[in-house]
């Protein structure tokens, strides 16, 4: 699939516009400002000189006004977003690459025991994986804040541990799944043709399957990346934050679990209480800008299958007006030339 393809889709370029929008926004803030959020630390008062009582709604401190410790919650927003988006992507990365070479590994060198290991794989997915991520990291995530505990790791560590194990227990379902793709590519006419005439495993994975199974890498990479997007917000609501939870005293002179990074599912967890409250715009807030993430992720999504099924219907296009002469080369290295023949046709 080319590149310059999915930018020339509208639903793909709308879907990155937004995220690239709001990641240069948030390095930008970090970059000139230090991620410095201003905290509100008098009273407002009406126009009749009456003091107001904090938390403050957009109306009062635009744009969005403050929240419960009294910073406002517009760069509390932009400072998160950041880190909200840099470690899904790492997630979504460790999830699918690790998958790609133990799928292959189960299709070409595990072939006996395929069946079995699929079994096991698909059995995974009956347990709740918030339930699991939540048991994991409950308490590397609530052990130290009020008792030290040695064997715990500090802010960083934390977070490598939240990272790796939100994505070692999605490894084995994407593993069976990218077999799977593998399979059916393997299975094709062509590469049976290219294996008779002498072909090795690995330029059969290479020259072959790669051309085909690329196209469906980004796919499996832009639809985990949601799905890693909705288990950190499950796991925001949970209290279960990147880096751990940090005691902050509030507006109330309540003592509440907090992120240490104020990433946007961290965001959603602390202030889902406000929902039912006088304060209903601190919720709010999170919830709509995460819905606008999502949404600008599917954009980017329905955009690569169009792409991608545009090229699929090239190739057949390719294979009816018979531009494949040799069958051992894949029809997605010939789409330029079967475009060239359209083109010259028309």
């Amino acid at each position: 699939m080319r590149v310059k393809a999915l930018f020339k889709n509208r639903l793909f370029l709308i879907g990155f516009s937004i995220i690239g929008t709001f990641l240069f926004i948030s390095l930008f803030y970090w970059a000139f400002f230090g991620d410095d959020i201003p905290r509100l630390d008098y009273f407002l008062e009406d126009e009749n000189g009456k003091l107001l009582r904090p938390p403050y709604s957009g109306s009062i401190y635009p744009p969005l006004g403050t929240d419960e410790f009294g910073r406002n919650i517009f760069i509390v927003m932009i400072v998160g977003f950041k880190y909200t988006l840099l470690a899904a992507l790492i997630i979504t990365f460790l999830r699918v690459v690790p998958s790609v070479f133990f799928g292959l590994a189960i299709h070409y060198i595990f072939g006996r025991f395929e069946r079995p290991i699929k079994s096991l794989a698909d059995s995974i997915n009956y347990f709740p994986t918030t339930l699991l991520a939540y048991l994991l990291l409950f308490y590397m995530s609530f052990a130290g804040i009020y008792m030290e505990d040695p064997a715990v790791p500090g802010f960083w560590g934390r977070v490598a541990v939240f990272i790796v194990i939100l994505s070692l227990i999605f490894i084995p379902a994407n593993s069976v799944l990218i077999a799977n793709e593998v399979k059916k590519i393997d299975n094709m006419e062509f590469i049976e043709v290219s294996r008779t005439l002498g072909a090795d495993t690995a330029r059969i994975i290479l020259q072959h399957i790669r051309p085909f199974l690329v196209p469906q890498l980004y796919i499996i990479f832009i639809r985990e990346f949601i799905q890693t997007l909705l288990l950190m917000s499950h796991l925001g609501v949970l209290g279960i934050f990147i880096g751990g939870s940090i005691v902050r005293e509030n507006l109330f002179y309540r003592e509440v679990l907090t992120s240490r990074s104020d990433e946007w599912t961290g965001l959603i967890g602390l202030w889902w209480q406000y929902l039912w409250t006088t304060y209903p715009w601190i919720s709010v807030i999170p919830i709509v800008a995460f819905t606008v993430l999502i949404l600008s992720a599917k954009c980017m999504l329905e955009g690569t299958k169009e792409v991608y099924s545009a090229e699929t219907a090239t190739v057949q296009v390719a294979e009816k007006q018979q531009v494949i002469i040799d069958p051992a080369i894949p029809p997605f290295q010939l789409l330029s030339t079967a475009k060239k023949r359209q083109i010259t046709k028309s």
